[in-house]
């Protein structure tokens, strides 16, 4: 019934040759349309709807013809409800216009199904709409699926336009025939389902039984990881994104469903790596840790080192030494013996201090490995990430400040190393590094990074072009005016559109458009009423507007930035 049309045409009262209904009765979504006709042409008349005087609009229109005048209300709805009153001088005629609730119906059940099983551990199952669904209302097509042997349906895809779905092994939950159907919703209801005419047989893929477990070991010892599938698989292991492989080093394993990998005499340089397992739909991580050694030390300046033994007599008396040189008490360095513990103590740890140390006693050595480090060099300034915006032509500088002046740091552009040149200075004052592009351009957009060995900012920078000057000649006569719009741009090359009421410009015999430089000039040699509007000159970061008004006179111009 969608888009019928009610017309409504009664008998003469005075002036109004033919009146109004008392009512029409509308379906939602019709038109409603009230015709009424006069006596004489070139009346003046007027419709209202609840004592408000119609407008014409996009859902409204009046129309006339000689002595025929028509109201046409689109698309109506409920709201629409309400008194239409026609007006010709003294007369009037009136019509209660009633929208009243459109009928819906469910959707019909789609057609045309087909399965396609030949294709490993998968199924396409496709269908088509029915011939005389209405494609006014949105509908969704529902994919289910039944393992045989169960009364149970499981909803496995939905589609708002796509007509076929592909079932996968790896979405059932357990190996086993299953049967499909499918339906169509939408917000009237459910069509009835229609089955597909096979059954196919699909086994999921391996699913995790006991996951991946952070291993923490000290250095030297031995790491396991170990992962139980439900499925026999191969599987394939990495360390921090490095394949392994069966090594000395490495030994890896399976047993039917359970793999394992074993990393030998781990070292320092292990701690926090990540190990992944990867088989065919399966992937899991896990940490590894490793605590240090206490005969390895490892300390930045500044920090305290402690290193003891302990002795089998609180009487025995043991030697400390430094890289063979034995050591006495003195400032910064205490020797200290309690029970039968032994220790000395580095208060505050410089270069100088890294070495071997030993605990010796007459029968017994015990040796220490001590390396002092610098602490990493941190970015003070700026603490968080920086985003920049440049025009071209100008100057760039990206600002560092480190926690010590000693720091050094690399400059990279968007993952590449940055060297100086003529254009960009690499500078260092102080805790100060800066990056400075002396003229930039588009091609020094991008992404930078201030990188230490321990920290580093990111700054990203966006140079665009820009409309320097936007000129406006004066006034002129009509008969003989010359419009001349000009802007100057940053770039001499970039690319200007000009526009005029927001449609694209093109050249002409009437119409100009100069290119001279960095200037770009819209020329107007005789201006017209019609070339009144809005010009804008344009490029792909900046813009310029001008009002133009032609007169009958003159031409008024004004312009804004």
């Amino acid at each position: 019934m969608e888009g019928r049309v009610l017309l409504s045409w009664p008998s003469k009262v005075g002036t109004i040759v033919k009146k109004l209904p008392r009512k029409l009765d509308v379906l939602e979504g019709e038109n409603a349309v009230f015709c009424v006709e006069v006596e004489e042409e070139n009346m003046d008349v007027h419709w209202f709807k609840d004592g408000l005087k119609l407008r014409e609009s996009h859902q409204t229109i009046l129309k006339s013809f000689g002595k025929t005048h028509i109201l046409v209300f689109v698309n109506v709805c409920h709201g629409d409800t309400g008194v239409v009153t026609f007006v010709v001088g003294r007369s009037k005629t009136s019509s209660r216009l009633r929208v009243k609730a459109a009928r819906h119906s469910p959707p019909i059940c789609p057609v045309g199904v087909e399965m396609d099983v030949d294709r490993p551990n998968s199924v396409l199952l496709s269908w088509e709409p029915a011939p005389t669904s209405q494609t006014t209302t949105r509908s969704v097509y529902v994919l289910e699926r039944q393992e045989v042997g169960s009364q149970e349906w499981l909803r496995c895809a939905t589609s708002d336009t796509v007509t076929s779905a592909e079932v996968m092994g790896d979405s059932v939950p357990c190996e086993g025939d299953y049967r499909f159907r499918v339906c169509c919703i939408n917000k009237y209801g459910r069509s009835g389902h229609v089955e597909f005419p096979k059954v196919v047989h699909l086994v999921p893929g391996p699913k995790i039984r006991t996951p991946l477990q952070g291993c923490e070991v000290t250095e030297g010892e031995d790491a396991l990881f170990s992962i139980d599938l439900s499925v026999m698989v191969t599987g394939t292991w990495f360390l921090n994104s490095t394949q392994l492989q069966d090594s000395q080093r490495y030994s890896i394993q399976q047993a039917k469903t359970q793999h394992s990998l074993i990393i030998h005499s781990t070292k320092v340089e292990d701690h926090e790596a990540e190990v992944t397992f990867i088989a065919n739909g399966v992937r899991d991580s896990a940490v590894l840790k490793v605590q240090e050694s206490d005969s390895n030390k490892r300390v930045e300046t500044g920090d305290p080192v402690v290193l003891y033994c302990e002795v089998s007599h609180p009487s025995a008396r043991v030697g400390w030494f430094k890289d063979g040189v034995e050591l006495q008490v003195k400032d910064g360095l205490n020797i200290q013996s309690e029970g039968n513990m032994r220790r000395i103590v580095i208060q505050s740890a410089e270069f100088t201090d890294s070495g071997v140390y030993t605990c010796e006693t007459m029968v017994d050595v015990i040796k220490f490995n001590v390396e002092v480090e610098e602490p990493p060099v941190m970015i003070v300034e700026p603490k968080e990430d920086v985003v920049m915006e440049g025009h071209i032509s100008e100057q760039v500088v990206l600002q560092c400040e480190l926690s010590r002046s000693s720091g050094k740091v690399h400059w990279f552009k968007d993952g590449l190393q940055v060297l100086e040149t003529e254009n960009v200075q690499l500078t260092s004052e102080g805790p100060y590094r800066r990056l400075t592009v002396l003229c930039g351009s588009a091609e020094d957009s991008g992404e930078y990074v201030c990188d230490t060995d321990g920290d580093s900012v990111f700054f990203q920078v966006t140079i665009t072009g820009k409309i320097l000057q936007g000129s406006i000649p004066g006034s002129f006569v009509v008969s003989r005016s010359r419009l001349e719009l000009s802007c100057e741009i940053s770039q001499s090359d970039a690319q200007v559109r000009w526009y005029r009421d927001g449609l694209e410009v093109e050249e002409s015999a009437s119409l100009i458009l100069e290119v001279q430089g960095a200037h770009r000039t819209l020329v107007i040699p005789t201006t017209t009423v019609e070339d009144t509007g809005e010009y804008v000159c344009d490029t792909e970061d900046d813009s310029v507007t001008w009002l133009v008004t032609i007169t009958g006179v003159t031409v008024q111009r004004g312009g804004e930035q």
